[in-house]
């Protein structure tokens, strides 16, 4: 038998990541009827507030429904007693990703307001510092990015960021790999347990293509019922799916140049990566402001209320594609001036700040998320492997 130690301390705890009050909430199990990705093995939210009410705090950080849930708001919007299931759950997720995380950092992004200005000021000015220690005088006429900035500082410096934040990275993904997996428990009859798989390989195949399947139509999500009167462009599925994509669009757009443009060189507006750059920005301003927006002017009561840490997420994914928008027009101009270099540090700067912040705040569910996901699904496909051997025998 399996025992778990209870912590009087994770409720308070997790009020500081953000949870309404967590005793308005005397289990009724509305949250779970009314919601359309509960199933026998992955109960939303109910568990959840569950674990945190009892103190269970090594199950509530290795439950699975944390990644697996969109935050929809459906449970919120129909709770009796308005306890907002969903923010708990954001704030069960906040709480998991600063567990995860050994330096302590997220912990401080989640829970204090002034860490998040001061950290995100001085990392800001230490990335734009190190740029500018070899810059040369801008010249006059076209921006000459790279002759203002040599390349290979540049490209030194993202290695090294990635390396770093990589490393990290792959530490907590190890964690989350451990926890999730290890307290898996195959359900006895699970409606949608996949078609049983002989080999690992072949669940592991099954397992990639639901995660492939779940990012490219996200159709969990469109069943989510909250603002389904808006327009389609409107709505929280593809307002996330303009995020995703448009950040997705960016980097692969930037790893085509490296790859295939020489730097610095002048290429016309319709040059695939180009283009391809051009309508990913476009798209992640356009999913970054409306939820900008939205949070400023929340929808409904239900909506959850952003941490300075989500402020500084979503600012800066708006910053860099704003600055990375006005370079890609600038660099066709005759002249441009001063202006047009300090957008180009800021544009750097910002976005390697983007990616190191990326274990330690909301955007380190685009990691979490998709491997609880594939984790979810492969250990559903091995577990139907075993009850089709099971009753064969």
């Amino acid at each position: 038998m399996t025992t778990y130690r209870v912590d009087l301390k994770v409720a308070r705890e997790l009020h500081r990541f953000g949870a309404f009050d967590i005793d308005a909430c005397f289990n009724c199990g509305n949250c779970t009827a009314i919601c359309h990705h509960s199933t026998e093995s992955a109960s939303f939210p109910r568990r959840l507030i569950r674990y945190g009410q009892l103190g269970m705090r090594e199950r509530l950080l290795a439950a699975r429904e944390v990644w697996l849930c969109w935050n929809c708001r459906d449970c919120s919007d129909t709770c009796p007693r308005k306890a907002r299931p969903s923010e708990y759950v954001e704030a069960a997720r906040r709480y998991a990703i600063a567990s995860l995380d050994p330096s302590g950092i997220s912990r401080l992004m989640y829970t204090s307001s002034a860490f998040v200005v001061v950290f995100a000021l001085a990392l800001a000015a230490l990335l734009a510092g190190v740029l500018l220690s070899q810059a040369s005088i801008p010249p006059d006429g076209p921006l000459a990015l790279f002759v203002f900035i040599p390349f290979e500082l540049i490209h030194n410096l993202g290695i090294l960021v990635l390396v770093l934040v990589g490393l990290l990275a792959l530490f907590n993904l190890y964690r989350l790999v451990g926890r999730i997996y290890g307290a898996f428990t195959p359900p006895s009859e699970e409606s949608t347990t996949p078609p049983a798989t002989r080999t690992p390989l072949s669940a592991a195949a099954a397992a990639t293509r639901a995660l492939v399947d779940e990012m490219a139509r996200q159709d969990r999500f469109r069943q989510c019922e909250v603002e389904a009167e808006r327009p389609w462009f409107l709505r929280p599925w593809f307002v996330h799916y303009a995020i995703m994509w448009g950040f997705i669009g960016l980097g692969l757009a930037t790893a085509l140049d490296f790859l295939f443009k020489v730097p610095g060189s002048m290429v016309p507006l319709w040059y695939p990566p180009r283009l391809l750059g051009t309508i990913a920005g476009l798209a992640l301003m356009y999913g970054s402001s409306v939820t900008i927006l939205r949070k400023l002017r929340p929808v409904d009561e239900t909506q959850a209320r952003p941490l300075a840490s989500d402020w500084l997420f979503l600012g800066l994914l708006f910053a860099v594609g704003l600055s990375g928008f006005l370079l890609e027009v600038m660099v066709y101009l005759p002249r441009v001036g001063s202006f047009g270099y300090a957008t180009f540090v800021f544009h750097v700067a910002l976005a390697m700040e983007l990616l190191v912040l990326l274990p330690f705040t909301k955007f380190a569910h685009a990691l979490y998320r998709p491997l609880a996901y594939w984790i979810y699904h492969f250990r559903l496909a091995r577990a139907a492997q075993s009850s089709a051997i099971e009753a064969s025998d």
